[in-house]
């Protein structure tokens, strides 16, 4: 087995039935391949061997993507450089990233090895974002670069805490279908400038938020009035399935619901 299949084995085992409203805090699995961010079902990971700082601004480096329905082969591989200095920014080397949804027949080739200097001035460097992993994987490799000895550390706080400076938190009662067991507090993150929604960790691509509500979910919706503190699980017919109530603080025990 591939050393990195081998060190996602037990990550994939911890998250492999885990959904949206279920608990998901993995333990690092391999000091070299850090997990940041989860969206839907697919895990972003940084290899923080190939991390390298350019001066004192920038950091070379690679991450993956790990398609948990089919985490054999890997579903794609890109190299980078972070600017991390001001606005984090992004440029792509190389990479065999897949466009639109991820194939599992399509071959995934590692990119080439690097070879001088990089040309900085030359690159194009594009704002990250939340939902295509790019943010993360900037900000974990603009901070492990400079403090490798704390890489793990900084991992699983990318993915229990990461997110824009401006992400607000609310604990929600749950049912995930509108009749099985009700899950007490579950932690719902949002950023207003982002539009992004993560729920027990995992980002989801169905989530958006308004100026009044967080909605997230694709056939039944999760509507979290943000005002009221409530959220409501609607139909596609618009019928109300659940209703639960939400509050800023996290529950009594401490420990958001999974």
């Amino acid at each position: 087995m591939p050393p990195i299949r081998s060190a996602l084995t037990g990550l994939l085992i911890t998250l492999g039935g885990a959904g949206a409203l279920a608990e998901t805090a993995p333990e690092p699995v391999a000091k070299d391949f850090q997990m940041v961010q989860r969206i839907d079902d697919v895990l972003i990971g940084v290899d923080t061997i190939s991390l390298e700082l350019i001066g004192s601004r920038y950091v070379v480096g690679s991450y993956f993507l790990i398609n948990m329905r089919q985490p054999s082969p890997i579903a794609g591989r890109a190299e980078f450089v972070a600017d991390c200095q001001g606005p984090l920014r992004i440029a792509t080397l190389a990479s065999t990233l897949p466009s639109g949804s991820l194939s599992p027949d399509a071959p995934v080739l590692p990119p080439q090895r690097r070879a001088g200097a990089i040309d900085v001035a030359g690159l194009a460097f594009n704002a990250v974002h939340m939902l295509d992993g790019t943010w993360m994987v900037a900000d974990f490799a603009c901070q492990a670069s400079s403090q490798p000895g704390r890489a793990v550390q900084l991992a699983r706080k990318s993915l229990e805490e990461g997110g824009p400076p401006d992400m607000q938190t609310l604990y929600c009662d749950l049912q995930s279908d509108g009749k099985g067991a009700v899950r007490r507090g579950v932690q719902i993150r949002f950023s207003d400038s982002e539009d992004a929604v993560v729920v027990n960790r995992q980002w989801l691509s169905s989530g958006y938020v308004t100026d009044t509500a967080v909605v997230f979910g694709s056939a039944a919706q999760w509507v979290v009035d943000r005002s009221a503190r409530e959220a409501r699980l609607i139909a596609p017919n618009g019928k109300r399935l659940f209703t639960g109530a939400c509050d800023k603080r996290p529950p009594a025990d401490g420990q958001p619901g999974g």
